[in-house]
């Protein structure tokens, strides 16, 4: 029996712009489409209301990162913000609202381009837009290597440096299945995580999905390519987010490699610190910024950053993660019993009950 879908209300033309992040774009086409189409009593045509807590907790992402996706969006001009009197939320314009909703602008830019090009693509779709280069900006090769992009354009009988005897299904098809053929055969992980990916005989070298990373990162930590004690949901949560800074939402497995073998020389307060603030942060940064960060980090400063992260209410370890508690225990129990000696000293004293503030630690 087919599932009936209600009847729309409208619809919404989403134009085809660039942005900096997937985030940034999804969060864009929200917008757009819960922009009003008629004013109201609240906001004008292209106008919507917004409250940062609510959809934090909607949509999963921290304060901070909407935020930041927000900024990004009024530096490029593609709306604009207004903080509402008495916490009422954000007042979100949607730059040019009226002209994206209307089909004649679009017509107008087919019209011209017609009129520069009329000998340009003559019998092609009148509705696509030119594709941009996908690598273009890339620092390395968005499909990630190779074999992939040889495996799109090639038959196994067009390859001549290609076996022929050896049947299709014995060579895995991704990283992550050939990862997992190493897992299930349950022999003994005898060789670094470089190793293992370089040797690594797949189609595809690639990343794409959450799933993906966990699988990746899980054998990482199998390899110890990782100081011991190392937090495999900030480790998913910050590769995820560097994922999710190329264009093609792919990675290379070797390239994370490469980056996890830079990573291993700091200790494990520092790493925590690092990645987890680059992704509470600056989640539209790449890779290269992580290092900057750690290479201005030192271990005691990690680890009181550790305590202002953890006390805050963040996507990533929401105050359960145990390695976590662990890296950062021995800094949390010292404070804690310094905190006790003042109490304890106040009321000898005579002074005010109450507790005792660590102006170290309690910004």
């Amino acid at each position: 029996m087919e599932k009936v879908i209600e009847a729309s209300s409208g619809f919404v033309i989403q134009p085809r712009l660039q942005f900096k992040t997937i985030k940034d774009k999804l969060l864009y086409q929200m917008l757009m489409e819960e922009a009003n189409y008629a004013a109201s009593a609240r906001c004008e045509v292209g106008q919507t209301i917004i409250i940062l807590t609510n959809l934090s907790k909607e949509i999963g992402w921290s304060r901070d990162i909407i935020k930041g996706s927000l900024d990004r969006l009024e530096r490029m001009n593609y709306i604009q913000m207004e903080t509402l009197p008495q916490k009422r939320g954000l007042l979100i314009t949607v730059c040019h609202y009226k002209e994206f909703q209307s089909l004649a602008t679009y017509q107008k830019e087919k019209v011209k381009k017609e009129s520069k090009n009329p000998q340009e693509n003559p019998q092609g779709d009148p509705h696509e837009e030119p594709q941009e280069n996908p690598h273009e900006g890339e620092s390395e090769n968005p499909c990630g290597s190779k074999e992939e992009g040889m495996s799109k354009n090639q038959n196994p009988q067009e390859n001549p440096h290609e076996n022929t005897q050896e049947k299709p299904h014995e060579i895995p098809h991704t990283i992550t299945a050939f990862i997992n053929s190493i897992i299930n055969s349950n022999i003994n992980i005898n060789k670094t995580l470089k190793e293992y990916i370089t040797e690594a005989n797949v189609k595809s070298m690639n990343l794409t999905s959450a799933d993906d990373m966990e699988i990746f990162v899980d054998f990482a930590l199998r390899t110890n390519a990782l100081p011991a004690g190392m937090s495999k949901k900030i480790l998913i949560s910050y590769f995820e987010c560097i994922r999710l800074t190329r264009q093609t939402c792919t990675i290379s497995a070797a390239l994370l490699a490469k980056h996890i073998e830079k990573l291993s020389k700091y200790s494990i307060n520092q790493l925590h610190y690092a990645l987890w603030k680059h992704v509470e942060q600056h989640d539209d940064k790449r890779e290269q910024y992580t290092l900057g960060i750690l290479r201005n980090t030192k271990e005691h400063e990690a680890r009181r950053g550790l305590m202002i992260l953890k006390n805050k209410k963040g996507v990533i370890a929401n105050g359960n993660d145990e390695q976590l508690a662990t890296a950062v225990g021995a800094e949390q129990s010292s404070t804690r019993a310094e905190a006790e000696r003042l109490e304890e000293l106040a009321r000898k004293k005579g002074l005010a009950g109450g507790t005792i503030r660590d102006v170290n630690v309690d910004y």
